[in-house]
């Protein structure tokens, strides 16, 4: 019997691979190459959708490492949108509120008060968890959807595309040589993407001069109780300690320009920079690496029916902790795109948006934002860097960290580019203005709870006449059957009918800056997609269509 199973099964392996190579059985809606973060998140924002993917990763298990840090608000809010905030908060540390602390003080330097977001965004701080566990609980949930394949151990060799799709070679385990038929693939395989040097592309830009140390190690005495951020004064560059986890410390240095990158990781050079860290003691080094530190962005993040995101469409300097955060956020823009496009809307318009959205957002939002900090803070002149704690605390006193939090949350993003975006109002092509609501039956919810998956067509009453009739609206759109209609009032006192409020007062209505007789489409990911003014039929028709890649009436 055991010899004829040894028989049997290679075979029946061998009829598989030909059937899915040559009967079809493998072709599927999206590829992506790559389960790191922004692989797993697309295949996450592909499953709210309800789209099929197959996802291939050339490593056999997770990154058991930390890297990342840092998920910022924007980030947690899209977390909210697909159902996994509360796992993520409840594996990690969200921060209200950061203390900066100088090795050997027994006072903080500065103070500062993230609460803010509370007020900006459902997300209350910024929440420290390492990449490795965000990867966990991304994939626990892909696989939790039932719509996502997952195979690690899975090498990509290569890819064509034609009119109707695209077919990737795949390499398994065993050696045996696999082609995949998707109708889209997306390259979220890294710096070194396979997808993008393809496609004859190289990340263009800046490598900074100078090289940063990053390390875990384990601390088991006293010492694991000291407060963070910890920051040690060093001549050149920076020294700083963060806890993301009991007995576990990040600890990022600048390398001296003298010193080599096998020196930098000699473990004499760890201690002498742990111990003026944390003082002298036991620890045990988990890992380490020197890195060169970039601002690079590919020329293109699409061609044809195969696209890029996350570290594979750009990097970053991690100052801010921005990078594995906009990968995500690309995620999240392409999500639905990818789906209305697969459901019949118009490909070209979504994709082309999609490229110049994010694209356009890397380079003047998040490469601007790290590249001031990385010049400032890593490379800046010493009487710049002795500075930068007196604006720390200054900052949070003189009332200006509310200005800082839209960008340093990721908050802020703004698409002036795009192809879909259409009308005119203060919001378009931004995330959504958010805040709490009363619905019609009197709960408090979010404003951005109105989307996702679907999109939501908000229509602004101040009681005046004339007022939407938010029954002809809704038979207007009844084919678009993912849309929500929703008529907002500035305040309860003023509501009318089965519509939502703002609550608290009018200070959301406000920041929106409308009146009675406004209309803003708000897409799947939160952002204003059109905005009109007392717009006609045909107008509201049109702008709404063509914000979700529809061709209007």
């Amino acid at each position: 019997m055991i010899r004829y199973l040894s028989f049997v099964i290679p075979l029946l392996e061998l009829f598989t691979h030909l059937a899915r190579n040559y009967l079809g059985m493998n072709e599927v809606p999206v590829l992506i190459v790559g389960g790191g973060p922004v692989g797993l998140a697309l295949a996450l924002a592909l499953s709210r959708q309800q789209v099929k993917s197959v996802l291939f990763e050339a490593k056999t298990q997770l990154d058991p490492h930390s890297r990342a840090l840092g998920i910022l608000p924007r980030t947690l809010e899209i977390f909210r949108d697909w159902g996994v905030y509360d796992q993520f908060v409840n594996a990690g540390e969200l921060l209200s509120r950061v203390d900066l602390w100088v090795a050997g003080k027994t006072k903080p330097f500065a103070a500062i008060d993230l609460s803010i977001f509370k007020k900006i965004s459902s997300a209350g701080g910024v929440l420290i968890l390492p990449q490795n566990r965000t990867e966990e609980l991304l994939l626990q949930a892909v696989k939790a959807s039932g719509l996502t394949d997952v195979f690690f151990g899975h090498h990509v060799t290569g890819f064509e595309q034609d009119s109707e799709g695209v077919n990737l070679k795949v390499t398994g385990p065993g050696g045996v040589s696999e082609t995949h038929r998707g109708r889209y693939l997306v390259g979220c395989d890294g710096a070194r993407s396979t997808i993008r040097a393809a496609l004859g592309w190289e990340l263009e830009g800046k490598t900074y001069p100078t090289r940063m140390l990053l390390g875990d190690i384990r601390l088991e005495d006293e010492r694991d109780q000291l407060p963070w951020p910890l920051f040690a004064p060093v001549n050149q560059g920076g020294l700083a300690g963060v806890r993301y986890q009991p007995q576990h410390w990040r600890f990022i240095a600048t390398v001296e320009p003298e010193e080599t990158d096998e020196a930098a990781v000699n473990p004499a050079s760890i201690e002498r920079r742990v111990h003026r860290l944390f003082g002298a003691g036991p620890f045990q080094c988990l890992w380490s690496s020197v890195f060169h530190i970039h601002c690079r962005t590919s020329p293109h993040f699409r061609e044809g029916k195969v696209l890029l995101a996350g570290d594979a469409g750009h990097i970053n300097s991690p100052a801010g902790g921005q990078g594995m955060n906009s990968g995500i956020q690309d995620a999240d823009n392409l999500g639905w795109k990818l789906a209305r496009a697969l459901a019949g809307a118009d490909a070209e318009a979504l994709l082309m948006s999609y490229e110049a959205e994010r694209r356009e957002v890397i380079v003047k939002t998040v490469d601007s934002y790290t590249d001031f900090l990385t010049r400032t803070i890593l490379l800046g002149p010493g009487f710049i860097r002795k500075l930068a704690p007196v604006a720390l605390w200054a900052v949070p006193r003189l009332g200006l960290f509310s200005i800082v939090a839209p960008r340093a949350g990721m908050l802020d993003a703004a698409y002036t580019r795009s192809t879909i975006l259409t009308g005119r109002g203060p919001w378009l092509g931004k995330r959504a203005p958010d805040g709490d609501l009363v619905d019609p039956g009197g709960k408090l919810v979010r404003l951005l709870d109105l989307v996702g998956p679907g999109p939501a067509l908000l229509l602004f009453d101040d009681g005046r006449l004339p007022s939407w009739n938010q029954g002809e609206i809704s038979q207007l759109f009844q084919d678009i059957h993912d849309l929500s209609v929703a008529a907002l009032f500035p305040s309860e006192t003023k509501r009318r009918g089965e519509a939502y409020a703002c609550a608290g007062g009018e200070s959301l209505w406000k920041q929106w800056a409308v009146s009675g007789g406004s209309a803003a489409l708000l897409r799947p990911d939160g952002y204003v997609g059109w905005m009109g003014r007392r717009p006609t039929p045909e107008e509201l028709d049109s702008g709404v269509r063509q914000a979700l890649g529809m061709v209007p009436r």
